[in-house]
Order: structure tokens, then sequence, then C-alpha cells
């Protein structure tokens, strides 16, 4: 599209308020097909059919159809995309290695199985994301190993997930490095280091209530016979391939691209397999038959297509809601109901969640947000301190509470693509949201907050604040 036509919204037959429709069929699917236990594939009807049904009510199908393949072709997504096809790869690996399955037996043994796996899961997941600054990039470094590991443990599937996709939120939410806390911190002029320091009365009771919760429901404890036969046979040589993960998050810590973590991660354990035997060259790539394709690097993109289409498909739904003027209705919604500072907090925490789920991406809604928030501290007197903690924690609830968004589509595609044998089940995008915590209890402590003025002192510029 030319600047011209970027400049305008797209105009539909029946109104502005069309625009929401494609994300809230896709909603009600959503939830149709999770409670039948769908398969991936499903993912792309649910996301796709509503952009398709909407076209008859588009003035400028042009326009439109502009619209989608920029959605198509966004620089994030492909991100994404790249990520999930590497992903799949390192995970192949993985699997060929034997590693998780030797891991498991060992964690039998030591009994820690059920819900202390999940407990630690969600401690060591949120570790990572302090380092990296991702919460999505820490689920694919994490998920290889310790969602089959923890599965074969006794772990609740969804609460293993669950567990994972909260520990990104939790470092994600806490970490300096983090683009959220960048974002938040730059957009009102706050110091980075004086942001995260006051984020702790936040983000730490949110931790420690999540870690109580994770140990009290699941499982409790012990791998059952199913699962044993799988753990039966560890094999020593294969714990050299815990330098995959460990070279994608170092290289994560170092700020290195998670493109080029992955690749290395990937090169680190092809060189592992081959010194080791455990993966000869014929295993990487081969012709089974004429015309025939097989190997660990094609079986890694071939587990990974359908995770492809899925985000292809979610970020033309995300650009339709940007480019048809949803944010726009939302901000002049949102700013009719400031009266006060508790008011002005609640619509800067609302504001943030609403263009969250219209946009997809907590870090875009940061920066929308930024300039309202900005005015609304002038105007009240809010510490600039507190705004950005109200932003990134904001950031930090319905980013994860929400079927199609991003960490919640990667997490329950993480189940399907590492699951620890063919009969495993999968967890759904539902299932992922009503089992992981931290975002829910992030959201009771946001509306704490912002009611009893929880957090509201701590800040040295402002008398009321």
């Amino acid at each position: 599209m030319n600047n011209k036509e970027k400049g305008k919204n797209l105009k539909f037959h029946g109104g502005k308020f069309i625009v929401f429709i494609p994300i809230l069929l896709a909603l009600i699917g959503l939830v149709y097909i999770a409670l039948q236990n769908a398969n991936i594939p499903e993912y792309w009807v649910v996301f796709l059919l509503p952009l398709i049904i909407i076209m008859p009510l588009v003035k400028d199908k042009r326009k439109f159809a502009n619209i989608i393949i920029d959605g198509f072709s966004s620089r994030v997504g492909m991100i994404l995309i790249a990520a999930v096809m590497l992903a799949g790869i390192s995970g192949t690996i993985l699997n060929e290695s034997g590693l998780v399955k030797t891991l498991a037996a060992y964690l039998v043994n030591l009994n820690l199985v059920g819900s202390k796996f999940v407990v630690a899961t969600f401690i060591l997941t949120g570790v990572v994301a302090i380092s990296t600054g991702t919460s999505v990039g820490t689920i694919f470094v994490v998920s290889p190993i310790l969602y089959p590991v923890g599965y074969l443990v006794g772990s609740t599937p969804a609460l293993l997930i669950g567990a994972i996709v909260s520990g990104g939120a939790f470092g994600d939410n806490l970490s300096p490095v983090s683009d959220t806390t960048i974002a938040s911190a730059t957009t009102q002029g706050m110091d980075i280091g004086g942001v995260v320091k006051s984020r702790l009365k936040y983000s730490i009771p949110t931790a420690i209530i999540t870690i109580i919760l994770y140990s009290f429901i699941g499982t409790g404890g012990s791998a059952s016979d199913q699962i044993s036969e799988y753990v039966s046979n560890p094999q020593p040589l294969s714990l050299l391939f815990l330098l995959v993960p460990i070279v994608i998050i170092y290289l994560c810590i170092r700020q290195h691209h998670l493109i080029e973590a992955l690749s290395y991660g990937i090169l680190t354990g092809l060189l592992i397999g081959l010194f080791t035997k455990i993966i000869t060259p014929s295993m990487i790539i081969n012709v089974p038959e004429p015309f025939g394709a097989g190997g660990i690097i094609l079986d890694g993109i071939q587990d990974s297509v359908p995770t492809i289409i899925l985000v292809l498909i979610l970020f033309a739904q995300i650009n339709l809601l940007k480019e048809g003027g949803g944010i726009e209705i939302i901000i002049n919604y949102m700013s009719k109901f400031v009266r006060g500072i508790k008011t002005a907090e609640l619509s800067i925490v609302t504001l943030l969640i609403s263009l969250n789920i219209v946009t997809g991406l907590n870090t875009a809604a940061i920066i929308g947000t930024g300039e309202i928030a900005n005015e609304m501290g002038d105007k009240y007197k809010i510490s600039g301190y507190r705004r950005a903690n109200l932003m990134d924690c904001a950031g930090t609830t319905f980013n994860y509470l929400i079927p199609y968004m991003v960490p919640v589509v990667v997490g329950s595609m993480m189940s399907s693509m590492y699951a620890p044998f063919e009969d495993a089940v999968m967890v759904s995008t539902v299932e992922v949201v009503t089992h992981q915590f931290y975002p829910w209890v992030m959201l009771a402590v946001l509306i704490f907050s912002v009611t009893t003025g929880y957090g509201r002192k701590f800040a040295i510029f402002s008398s009321i604040d």
C-alpha cells in the first residue's frame, strides 16, 4: 500500500465496529474447537474463515487484501516463523538423542515428580526469561526439555505448559532487558533500574502466590506404570545434549538474536550427535527411496509447518484490527471515563489491556498507551515509575490469557511438537489459559493495587504517588 492509502482506516458497510467481528468469531471458534479437542489444522479454519466472511462488508476490497498480505508478511511474524522452524529442528535432535527419557529416569529416582516438577519448571523458566528478556523466546528454549520430561515424570500436561508460559510471563515482566520493560520505562521517561526495582512489589508477591498454587494443584507425585516404561533405560551419554539448550540460553543472555541462538543450538546438537555416534550422517538427511526425503532436519521442518501456517493467519487478523481502526475506537472510548487518580490508573491499565487484545503484542500496546499515560501522569501527578509498572504489569495479564495470543498459541504448539510419545495428549489454547496462574494472579494484584493504592507511595517524585 502507498502512504496515502495507509493513512486512512479501512471502511466497512455497517459501521466502524464491524472491524471487531473477525476476532470475535475467532474467539468463539477457539472455545468450540478446544472443547472438542481439535487438532492444529482446525485452528487455521477458526482464524481464516472470519477473514473470508467479512469480505462482503468491506468497502475497499483491494485495500483489505493488502492489509491481509501485510499481516502475513509482518516482521514480528516472520521472526516467530523462523524461530518455530529452527526450534522444531532442535527439538527433533533432542528427541533422537534420548536426553528427555534419560532426564526423566533420573528425576523419577530423585522423586522430583508431579507437582514438584511443575513448580521447578515455573522457577527455572522464570530465571531463563529474566536473563533473556523474552517470554516467547524462553518458551521455545525450555519446552523441548521441560515439557516431555515433566510429562514422563507424572506432571499434569496442562499445568506443565501453564507453568512454562507463566514462567515466561514472570521473567519477561521482571527482566531489565525485556522489550516491555524498556518500552514502559522509556515512554515514561524513567530509568530502567528504578523501574525494575520498584516492580518487585508487584511481581514477587505474584510469583510467590503462583508457586503456592502450582504446589497444591495437580498430581502429587509419582510416575505411573505407563510412564515408567518410557524411562526405564537411561543413556548417560545423551546428557551431553544438555549443551544444546545451554548454548541457546547463553547466547540469548548475551543479547544475540533468537534465530542466531537457535541456529548455534542446532549445530551444537548435530556435532555432539556425530561425535558420540548417537546421530549418523544418514540420520541428518537422506533419500530413503527415489524422489523421497527424510532425516532429522526435514522432520523438524515438517513438524513446525502447522504452527507456521497458524502464525501467518494470526498476524493477518491482528493487522486487520490495527488498520481497520480498532485501536482508535478503544482509545477514544476509554478517555471518557477518567475523573481522578484511581480512574486515571484504571484507564491506563484498561487501555493497555484493550490495545494488547487488539494488537496481540504487549510491547505495541505499551507504546500505544505511553503518550496517554504521560498526560494522565502530568494531570494527576502519578509517578513515572508507577505508570511504567502499571503498563508493564497490565501487559503481563491478557497477553497470556486470550487463546489467540502468541505465547498461548506457542505453548499449545509446544505440547504437540514435543510430545514424549505418539499417544500423548495435546494441550489446547484454552487449557493453556486456564492452567497458567501468574497472569491471573497479576490481574488480581493490579486490581488490588489500583483500588487500594498499594505501591502508589513508593516513588519520590510526586507528593501524591
